[in-house]
């Protein structure tokens, strides 16, 4: 037989509602609970049933409120320290903001919400990218999920681990995997075609043979291996920075800034970040729901 007992901490004295998680009861002040959280303010405002007219759920140890799932006396444990010791400079461990960031979005207690995701953000925490984005798109916390989902996009395949994969579930790692596919296949086509040069300076004396010639092995040498790095691809637009203030044997000056103009003007690299977006898309149907294990 389950033994029933009063909190050590929580079971307040002058408390005046009982709630009851797992097989331990905790007596709060119904004030403070209704002041906070939207879900117990409708829940403690509703009058008694028809049937039961002078019974109140939660007046005694006898007749609690019973919370089930998704609360635990650990997670409770960890939202009453918010109640009470929030202004604390010191935090709870990971494993209790998550609690503080799971029960506040339960119960729709915004302040605690904003707490947990304020210090999940701090950087002494190290919250890696998928983490960070298994527990976006469970909270729908939509400030982190473009974040992390390009962080991990940019993340080399061979780097993202078995601990990343168990947060996110299969469904989004073949979304990351996708999309870092088709990146690279895109950087690829980009890198191996060298951008035609179709107008020269005025001052250019060899635009079909010299310049042209110059230009492509440039494009290899001082565009492509920065946008193709295995470890630290640039983005398109770095790389090409990176190009642009290079000094091109053979080419001159108003060609090569000429050419780089063209290449921004005309999107070239639109389609990258094209690809971005459309996974972005696909991830965000899978705000609100449990990924991973």
């Amino acid at each position: 037989m389950t033994v029933i007992t009063r909190h050590s901490e929580f079971y307040l004295e002058d408390g005046s509602i009982t709630l009851q998680i797992e097989d331990v009861l905790y007596k709060l002040h119904i004030s403070l609970l209704r002041k906070f959280s939207v879900v117990f303010k409708d829940m403690f405002s509703m009058p008694p049933s028809s049937s039961q007219p002078n019974h109140h759920e939660g007046m005694s140890d006898e007749s609690p409120v019973k919370l089930g799932l998704p609360f635990t006396v650990k997670k409770m444990d960890y939202l009453l320290w918010w109640f009470m010791c929030h202004y604390s400079s010191n935090l709870p461990p990971l494993e209790g903001l998550v609690s503080i960031l799971e029960l506040g979005t339960f119960l729709q207690i915004d302040v605690a919400r904003s707490f947990a995701i304020q210090a999940l953000s701090t950087d002494s925490l190290n919250l890696s990218p998928a983490r960070q984005l298994s527990l976006a798109l469970r909270f729908r916390i939509s400030d982190w999920i473009e974040l992390a989902f390009k962080a991990l996009v940019a993340t080399p395949a061979h780097r993202l681990s078995l601990e990343d994969a168990s947060f996110l579930g299969l469904t989004i790692m073949h979304i990351i995997h996708s999309t870092q596919s088709e990146i690279r296949h895109l950087r690829l086509v980009l890198a191996y075609n060298p951008l035609k040069m179709d107008k020269h300076d005025v001052l250019c004396k060899r635009p079909a043979l010299g310049c042209q010639a110059s230009w492509e092995a440039a494009w290899w040498d001082g565009f492509a291996r920065h946008y193709l790095h295995p470890d630290h691809p640039c983005t398109p637009l770095e790389a090409l920075a990176k190009f642009e203030s290079a000094n091109i044997a053979g080419v001159t000056t108003a060609c090569r800034l000429q050419a780089v103009e063209f290449i921004r003007d005309h999107g070239v690299f639109d389609r990258e970040y094209g690809i971005l977006e459309e996974g972005l898309k696909l991830l965000k149907k899978f705000e609100g729901t449990v990924v991973g294990v």
